[in-house]
């Protein structure tokens, strides 16, 4: 049925309206390929006061574990096949050994005070460890401007036709989502239920995703 909320003077007052917001200790970021989100995180931080930190960043907190980003690419490939056994996966020595450094780095990560992780660790975790946490995901719609993204990746550099493009981008998503569905059996990567904030860089432009991701970290200032 319609509801006519012009008979409702104010919402002013009413808890059932209302909730409070807390600013977190830390905000997990995933991004879809071509999103700018790495771009968008880092000028987030920057504006916000926050420290960054991503694959490489992490993995330089923990070098003794013996993690490389070369160890994560090559782990991402292999689950972002289609006849991947995510289950088994999960259960691998490899990925123990992956997972295990990535948290080890973000309990560290977080200790040195408000930082953003993007991609590496989810909500889930960062709350496990008795830290408030707020999760987002950059995605993008304007195909064209994606497939340009892209292209400007030495990655994808030779790529010529759109379906070409296409398929780079869908894969890379798909090593996104692997990740994350290895990590979490509650929530899955992309879905806006997972997320606390949805952002679409291509509506709103990269600046103004950047102040809507630093004004998560620092609330109303």
């Amino acid at each position: 049925m319609a509801e006519d909320m012009s008979k409702v003077a104010s919402t002013k007052g009413m808890s059932e309206f209302e909730r409070g917001y807390a600013v977190p200790d830390c905000v997990v970021l995933d991004s879809a390929y071509c999103s700018m989100g790495r771009m968008v995180a880092v000028r987030a931080c920057k504006q916000a006061g926050w420290t960054y930190h991503d694959t490489t960043t992490l993995l330089e907190l923990v070098p003794e574990c013996g993690v490389t980003p070369g160890d994560m690419d090559a782990f991402e490939l292999k689950s972002a096949e289609p006849d991947a056994d995510l289950a088994a996966l999960r259960e691998s020595n490899e990925y123990q050994r992956i997972i295990g450094a990535y948290r080890l780095a973000a309990e560290r990560a977080l200790a040195q005070g408000p930082c953003l992780i993007h991609d590496r660790v989810d909500k889930e975790f960062v709350e496990s460890l008795g830290k408030t946490c707020a999760s987002a995901m950059t995605y993008a719609t304007d195909r064209p401007a994606m497939r340009v993204r892209a292209k400007v990746s030495p990655l994808y550099a030779n790529l010529t036709s759109d379906a070409e493009l296409d398929a780079a981008i869908a894969f890379e998503d798909a090593h996104r989502r692997a990740w994350h569905a290895l990590g979490s059996d509650t929530t899955v990567w992309g879905e806006p239920a997972t997320y606390d904030l949805m952002i679409n860089t291509d509506a709103i432009g990269r600046d103004f995703a950047a102040q809507l991701l630093a004004q998560l970290m620092i609330g109303q200032q």
